[in-house]
């Protein structure tokens, strides 16, 4: 997170993004401090409702001042759709590592689920017209209310866009709560997948390993995969077999099933973890 820190006693006028970025990273010298704020700007912090959405460039890309500045019709775009947010006026984008952040409110959550539908619609279409070589998402966070809510609902903006980058290649929009199962694998493979992991793939060769992965991608159906792979279905079979006998576990074993589809998620994730960590 980056940006100037206004939150203080001594503070005469503060900008909606300037209020956002201080809660979110915490640098405020109470809570008291922060409604009183809330207030001046035009919300009730306690009462009212909040949704973060990012837009954010791949993980691994060096993102410059430029980078952003062509973010910023989309997200003024987006604020435009509050009410709240309009009257508030002012500077409301916030900046995020891969790109740039604004949080919507609202007075209750069903004006913002009634917002939601044209968020989505919105941040898809200005996303379309920028020209950028690299492909943007859109995370959308949860309704959240409160100091807690609105660090929440931006942090989950943020793991919505790193699962997508992962699990829904293709997706534009992300919305947390339908990536939140991802977000969870995404961060205990992170602290944790290269144990999970390292066991059953080292016995494992290149072509169960490229089998196993598209078997799964392609839901556990042979025909698919073989078709996928330019394989036989017999093929696929035969190596399915060979990971039984090099691992001991089976795909037609339930649970045997679940730790190696977990396994090949596990691949996946470490797999882009190393590739962000060598191009920064």
């Amino acid at each position: 997170m980056r940006g100037e820190y206004f939150m203080n006693k001594n503070t005469t006028d503060i900008t909606l993004s300037a209020y956002f970025n201080d809660i979110v990273i915490g640098y405020y010298e109470d809570e008291e401090l922060v409604k009183q704020f809330g207030r001046q700007l035009g919300f009730d912090v306690d009462m009212d409702m909040f949704m973060a959405v990012s837009l954010q460039y791949p993980s691994d890309m060096n993102v410059k001042a430029e980078d952003r500045e062509k973010l910023t019709k989309a997200a003024e775009a987006v604020i435009g759709l509050s009410e709240i947010n309009r009257r508030v006026g002012g500077k409301q984008i916030i900046t995020c590592d891969s790109g740039v952040c604004v949080i919507l409110v609202t007075h209750d959550k069903v004006e913002m689920r009634e917002i939601l539908a044209h968020v989505k619609e919105t941040a898809l279409q200005e996303v379309e017209k920028i020209h950028a070589d690299r492909k943007i998402r859109v995370g959308i966070g949860t309704i959240e209310g409160g100091i807690k809510g609105i660090k929440h609902t931006y942090n989950n903006a943020q793991d919505a866009v790193k699962a997508g980058e992962i699990f829904k290649k293709d997706r534009v929009i992300l919305e947390y709560m339908g990536m939140e199962i991802y977000s969870s694998i995404n961060q205990m493979v992170v602290n944790f997948g290269d144990r999970l992991t390292r066991t059953v793939l080292r016995q494992l060769g290149e072509t169960e390993k490229r089998v196993l992965s598209k078997y799964y991608k392609c839901k556990e159906d042979i025909a698919l995969t073989a078709e996928k792979l330019g394989m036989t279905e017999d093929e696929v079979k035969n190596s399915l077999t060979q990971v039984k006998i090099n691992t001991g576990l089976d795909v037609n074993d339930t649970e045997d099933n679940f730790k190696l589809h977990f396994i090949t998620i596990a691949k996946k994730v470490l797999e882009n973890d190393e590739r962000i960590r060598k191009n920064r």
